[in-house]
């Protein structure tokens, strides 16, 4: 068995110690109590038991002693930024609220022909995932006609309509 490496001495212990008592936050409680027990025991047990790999250890011991708790935080993680601009998103609201295209044509919209819309117009690939995103944050429901069975009779129907 491999001689258990020194991973925190005893006042770093004692600084997250204090700052356990400081925060309500569940995440950085744990790790905290993680860099604690790091210095009773070795590395390895104490990841099995907080669920994390040694690495992960490692790295929240080594935030913590550069940083302070602030340093155990998660930092924010990016996402990919929209490939319209703020003038392409109000053209494409013109178009869902006119029913009409870039060249004043009326238009049935469903999300295929208003990326291929996009794709024509502005010269950007859109997704329908995306796109459907887009239309419900701009305001628009997606609207779906009814179903019409097969074996339906249209006059009979057209009859009941009159009447009814």
């Amino acid at each position: 068995m491999a001689r258990p490496k020194e991973v925190i001495d005893a006042e770093l212990a004692n600084r997250a110690r204090q700052e356990l008592k400081k925060f309500q936050d569940h995440k950085i409680c744990v790790r905290l109590q993680a860099i604690v027990s790091c210095a009773e025991h070795p590395v390895s047990l104490v990841a099995s038991i907080f669920g994390a790999s040694r690495q992960t250890l490692w790295r929240w011991i080594k935030r913590f002693k550069e940083r302070g708790a602030d340093g155990l935080r998660d930092l924010p993680r990016g996402h990919n930024p929209s490939k319209l601009n703020e003038d392409q998103r109000v053209q494409i609201a013109q178009w869902l609220k006119e029913a009409r295209d870039s060249r004043s044509e009326t238009v049935h919209w469903t999300l295929a022909k208003l990326a291929g819309a996009i794709k024509e117009e502005f010269g950007v690939r859109v997704g329908i995932t995306p796109l459907w995103r887009l239309v419900r944050t701009l305001g628009f429901k997606q609207k779906v006609p009814r179903p019409v069975h097969a074996k339906a009779d249209p006059e009979a129907q057209e009859a009941f309509k009159k009447n009814g």
